[in-house]
């Protein structure tokens, strides 16, 4: 959709306030394989460090199942996040498990402190993505959010072998101590890498994030993309709508099959409020231009191109959001 078409174009609910068949089902999964991390950064929102694994409840067999599960459902996008989803020993086979079952989209979200050989030759054969975080150009500054000594280098590194494979990666810098120099460098730095997509974000208010910002954890802190056909299933088997929404679960694997969950009513309830607080008040305003997708929790999976004047905030997974052209 073009921006000299959507001059002010609203996007509305209808009158009983439903969200469509959008705001249905299940189109995307996150599977978080372990809530453990050799990182402690300062603003993780599921609050990780080495020793978070104490309610890790969930085998190899019940990830398995799961994507069994979502499969027959009709998801075909998947994302491997935690934690370090590599510190799941079972990693490598439940990757490979992913794409026996046929789905579409693989993508493991890893702080890349750690690549094995196999995983890379593994995802080269197999078109498996790969998505990071990098705070700063400067590996000080990096360093200081990881909490951890040469994470920056590591992850540098294993950024630099899987852009030589020519495995799709891409890299998100959020905003916690940076000023907008550095953000710019950190950028610059990406691109130079040869990373084809590079986001820009803030911090967000849940977990270690609430301290960092000062703020409570709100539903309207979220970007809003997970009312429509995401669903997060954590280590202890909770169902989340999203990555970040600690605060609401809308069911529990080890409990019910996920055919329940996302069929259920708490989850309906859960979207709804969603839709209402964290997406209708970026979509309902008059807009003329695109500003840059800044990076949700989502994959690049939509249609969004800003610079070329081009955008559609229902069909943008990353935060594209109208804004007035000043």
């Amino acid at each position: 959709m073009h921006a000299d078409h959507i001059d002010d174009e609203r996007y509305d609910v209808d009158d009983e306030g439903q969200m469509g068949s959008e705001g249905r089902g299940l189109d995307f999964l996150w599977l978080e394989l372990t809530n453990r991390c050799n990182l402690k950064c300062v603003h993780c929102y599921t609050e990780s460090h080495p020793g978070s694994g104490d309610k890790d409840l969930l085998t190899a067999l019940d990830y398995e199942s799961i994507m069994n599960q979502a499969y027959d459902l009709g998801c075909r996008k998947i994302q491997f996040i935690g934690g370090e989803p590599q510190l799941n020993p079972d990693f490598p086979g439940l990757l490979s498990h992913a794409k026996e079952v046929g789905f579409e989209f693989v993508e493991v979200f890893t702080n890349l402190t750690r690549l094995t050989e196999n995983v890379l030759r593994f995802a080269v054969l197999n078109g498996v993505r790969f998505a990071t975080s990098v705070y700063s150009h400067d590996s000080a500054t990096h360093d200081a959010i990881t909490t951890v000594r040469s994470s920056h280098a590591k992850t540098v590194a294993n950024l630099k072998r899987l852009i030589d494979s020519e495995v799709e990666t891409r890299a998100s810098i959020i905003g916690i101590r940076q000023n907008d120099s550095e953000v710019r460098q950190t950028e610059e730095f990406l691109r130079d890498l040869g990373v084809g997509s590079v986001r820009i974000s803030r911090v967000r208010e849940f977990g270690r994030g609430e301290e960092v910002t000062g703020q409570r954890a709100s539903m309207s802190a979220l970007c809003g993309h997970c009312w429509s056909g995401k669903l997060c299933i954590a280590p202890d088997g909770t169902a989340y709508p999203c990555v970040m929404a600690r605060q609401w679960p809308v069911g529990d694997v080890l409990e019910d099959r996920l055919e329940s969950i996302v069929n259920g009513t708490r989850l309906e309830k859960t979207r709804k409020e969603i839709f209402h607080t964290a997406w209708i008040p970026k979509t309902t305003q008059p807009v003329n231009w695109c500003e840059p997708c800044s990076q949700s929790c989502d994959p690049d999976l939509g249609s969004c191109s800003p610079n070329q004047g081009v955008c559609s905030p229902f069909s943008c997974p990353q935060s594209c959001h109208p804004g007035i052209q000043r």
